[in-house]
């Protein structure tokens, strides 16, 4: 390749474990499908981690971390450091870490973190959270070095409006720099009456379904329910092209809610009017199990790349983590109807983890993504084994390695050195655009304060350089 006559080309072949160079181009990766996990140390005994999560920021893909601490007002923020923002924490000060302020904020009602580019040179990164009888957002713009630009917040739903009582972290996409979101909210009646509710931006400033005063945003409640726990934490989704997609336990079964246009042979059925959208069941539970009541829902890089991680909790049998993919037609799950109303099963249901039988209460971590060539993987904490460590590993389907297999692979990403030590509790997985992972997870020791640590896979890329003669 030439670029002119007068220039010529080299190539300097970088690993990315130190502070990032973000004059790069966009990465060309070697060996993408599944080089080595590296495990670092990014806070060292501290209390009250929740609400892990992780992404890959800007124009550069930034890898960060955030999460939120018990008993604290603050989302914390960690992010791998850059030639124009200095590390100051992590390993050799690799990393930034940084926070959001906010006295309101309720500890442990964090949503995931979302991001979005906001043009060529800026990124946005939001988060929703309860503060004073809200769900509110905050929002933070950063040039593509990580640099910072502006922030604000806004309260974006009145919780009285549905109950008053948030059930879990809300589930938070951004587009066209606006907040996308997905949550549950009970009323503190005997009933114990559910609503999950989805938000999004319509513009002005008079629609007032999410807040007495008037807003941009329109809330709907997609289905209701009465009874304990009879609505899970839902787990949403958008991918490129703006389909929207909704997870959520529902009475014992795990449901899908998306967008429908109602027809005579493929009607609605839940949704504003009940005819807006359609909510069908991926996985029932039967009269010895149900699903459990955290689940998570993902697009890959096209609508039709779509996946469920679920874990299916049956007093018979051992726990099981489950993933559903979406097939179209042809499945063994997720019944629905076809154009012409005829029974089609959308969704291939496969049990990919044995988990031992579990202690009651105990709901080790999964969560899920699908990388860029359409491969869902798991990274969960591994409980199979009695008396031994817990880990954190990874499943995926052989695929990804190249083979003609079609079971998944498992891959232990961190082990734990001891029985006395859990690692991968809260564990959260992102890819970036070349497929590479990123997890962020916990650390846990008897009779010590938790660890946070970050795996993720340092790739190598080829940076040009312009040398004039």
């Amino acid at each position: 390749m030439r670029i002119r006559s007068i220039f010529a080309l080299a190539f300097i072949f970088l690993f990315l474990v130190s502070p990032l160079t973000v004059q790069a181009l966009p990465a060309s990766v070697v060996n993408v499908t599944n080089p080595a996990w590296t495990a670092e140390l990014l806070k060292d005994g501290e209390d009250g981690f929740k609400n892990v999560s992780t992404a890959f920021v800007g124009k550069y893909e930034i890898p960060v971390v955030s999460y939120s601490r018990t008993g604290m007002t603050r989302i914390y923020q960690i992010f791998r450091a850059t030639t124009a923002v200095a590390g100051n924490c992590g390993p050799n000060n690799g990393w930034h870490c940084t926070t959001w302020y906010d006295s309101d904020l309720v500890p442990g009602s964090v949503s995931n973190i979302a991001t979005e580019v906001y043009g060529p040179d800026t990124f946005g990164v939001k988060w929703v959270y309860s503060a004073n009888g809200y769900i509110r957002g905050a929002s933070v713009e950063r040039m593509n070095d990580n640099s910072y630009v502006t922030e604000s917040w806004n309260n974006l739903i009145q919780l009285s409006k549905f109950g008053g009582v948030l059930v879990g972290p809300p589930s938070l996409a951004a587009v066209g720099g606006h907040y996308r979101l997905a949550v549950t909210i009970r009323d503190n009646t005997d009933m114990y009456g559910h609503w999950l509710v989805y938000m999004h931006y319509v513009g002005g400033s008079t629609n007032t379904s999410c807040i007495d005063s008037g807003s941009a945003y329109q809330c709907d409640v997609i289905q209701s329910s009465y009874g304990y726990n009879s609505i899970g934490v839902p787990s949403l989704d958008l991918a490129p092209d703006q389909t929207v997609g909704i997870a959520y336990y529902f009475n014992g079964a795990l449901k899908y809610a998306y967008p429908h246009l109602d027809s005579a042979h493929w009607p609605s059925n839940c949704g504003p009017g009940g005819d807006t959208w359609r909510c069908i069941t991926i996985f029932a539970g039967t009269e010895t199990g149900e699903v459990s009541r955290m689940t998570q829902f993902v697009f890959g890089s096209t609508s039709s790349d779509r996946a469920i991680a679920f874990r299916y909790d049956d007093t018979l049998i051992d726990d099981t983590i489950y993933a559903a993919e979406y097939v179209v037609s042809g499945g063994n799950c997720g019944d629905d109807l076809n154009i012409l109303g005829f029974p089609v099963k959308r969704w291939k249901c496969s049990d990919i983890v044995s988990l031992g039988n579990l202690t009651t209460g105990y709901n080790p971590a999964f969560s899920i993504a699908i990388d860029p060539f359409g491969y869902p993987m798991i990274a969960y904490e591994d409980t199979s084994a009695d008396l031994a460590p817990v880990d954190l590993r990874v499943v995926y389907p052989r695929g990804r390695d190249g083979s003609t297999e079609t079971t998944w692979a498992i891959q232990t990403v961190d082990g734990a050195p001891s029985t006395s030590v859990g690692t991968g509790a809260q564990a959260a997985l992102s890819f970036n655009s070349a497929g590479l992972g990123l997890i962020g997870y916990l650390q846990e020791e008897e009779y010590a304060l938790p660890d946070l640590k970050v795996a993720w896979q340092p790739f190598q890329v080829f940076q040009p350089f312009i040398i004039k003669p």
